[in-house]
């Protein structure tokens, strides 16, 4: 009999096989209640910790859940307890990672890995980030956790990590002005951070960092040469005849969202518009015609005929709206600056929201690692056969 709660080892049996939710967590929220009021001894203790053990593999995610929140930042949270926690679904998992300090750096970037994007920002909130952490959850370009990592005052961000931070996503509004508001950058970053920021927040710079006023105009005109790094690489620049590569990716179900959408971000509009001319059977000019329509019926009409996921349609929409809105037609002297504007669009306007199908296909932007490998999928030189096997193709300019 436990001294303080009158809990038995009966009590305990009923416990864990009690059908309700909702009695299991009552009851454990009495036990841990006692213990914190230090009622138990030792062997009563060890108790708590086999109902917590078992509960916290409790087949009702609403247990589980309720035992993460519950001992968080609690004693009876030990290292085997908080893994088991932090593995669990990101519901589960979320206080854990965002509050327990017995988690160790290797066993956080693994999760990191993982790529689920709830428990990178909660990693990414953590009072102290380390800067091991920190560098794996820039390179999952999870720009919700990234924003949350640079404007974490508790976390650390070596120089090299911040410079690729802004390199890759410095032209997204929130990553930079979160940069911004950091006591530690460098100058050599505030000198590339500036070319992203409005004058008011170059101002708050040159005043929290003590630049003088002569300093700052000169380091506005190199951050705009130190920011000219293309976001994305171009994806079919040796390939002469884009449209027999779309129907090489296509026949190797190669021609995926991801691409689509990579390489209308990245610029490639020609093969964007040939992928989605292939999927949906119809013409180059044809295709245009959907994709450019201002109205909201053209490109979800070739969604429809090219079998792409509805869901996935604002991104491609908000990139789309920018190739509109600047005139851009793939020239290479502007690519650099379009990136950049339809990459902060997509993100201003999507990043953040919840969809899960929305946020892997705006993680796998920039993931590296799924690269969607071109050299793996380079088309022989076209034949006959090729060049006839969709006669409503043709080649026009953009």
């Amino acid at each position: 009999m436990m001294a303080g709660s009158g809990l038995s080892e009966q009590d305990v049996k009923r416990l864990l096989v009690d059908r309700s939710p909702q009695a299991r967590i009552e009851t454990m929220s009495k036990v841990i209640a006692d213990f914190e009021s230090g009622r138990f001894t030792g062997k009563e203790q060890e108790l708590v910790g086999q109902i917590l053990q078992r509960l916290a593999i409790d087949a009702e995610m609403a247990v589980r859940e309720a035992v993460a929140w519950q001992i968080h930042n609690s004693p009876l949270l030990t290292t085997d307890l908080a893994k088991r926690l932090a593995q669990d679904v990101a519901e589960v998992a979320f206080p854990v990672l965002r509050h327990a300090t017995v988690l160790a750096d290797d066993f956080l970037v693994d999760v990191v890995k993982q790529r689920d994007s709830k428990k990178q920002v909660a990693i990414a909130a953590r009072d102290e980030v380390s800067a091991t952490v920190s560098e794996a959850l820039v390179d999952t370009a999870n720009i919700t956790a990234i924003e949350r990592l640079v404007r974490n005052p508790g976390a650390s961000l070596t120089e090299p990590t911040l410079h690729k931070t802004l390199d890759r996503f410095g032209a997204i509004e929130t990553i930079s002005e979160s940069m911004a508001s950091r006591d530690d950058l460098p100058i050599t970053v505030i000198e590339k951070l500036i070319h992203y920021v409005s004058e008011e927040i170059r101002d708050e710079l040159a005043s929290r960092h003590d630049l003088p006023a002569g300093l700052l105009g000169g380091l506005v005109e190199h951050g705009r040469e130190a920011a000219t790094l293309l976001l994305l690489k171009p994806m079919t620049g040796r390939f002469r005849d884009v449209e027999v590569f779309v129907r090489h990716l296509q026949a190797n179900n190669r021609l995926t969202p991801s691409l689509l959408f990579r390489s209308l971000c990245c610029g490639d509009l020609d093969l964007f518009i040939a992928g989605i001319a292939v999927r949906c059977g119809l013409a180059m000019a044809n295709a245009r015609l959907l994709i450019y329509d201002e109205g909201q019926l053209g490109l979800r009409a070739a969604f429809e005929r090219s079998k792409l996921p509805l869901g996935l349609l604002p991104p491609f929409r908000s990139a789309v709206a920018v190739v509109r809105e600047t005139g851009y037609r793939g020239e290479e002297a502007l690519r650099a600056d379009f990136q950049r504007k339809a990459v902060a669009r997509v993100f201003n306007d999507c990043a953040g929201k919840g969809d899960r199908d929305i946020e892997e296909l705006l993680l796998q932007l920039f993931d590296h690692k799924t690269d969607i490998h071109l050299k793996d999928v380079v088309p022989a030189p076209p034949t006959t056969a090729d060049l006839s096997g969709n006669p409503t193709i043709r080649r026009t300019s953009p």
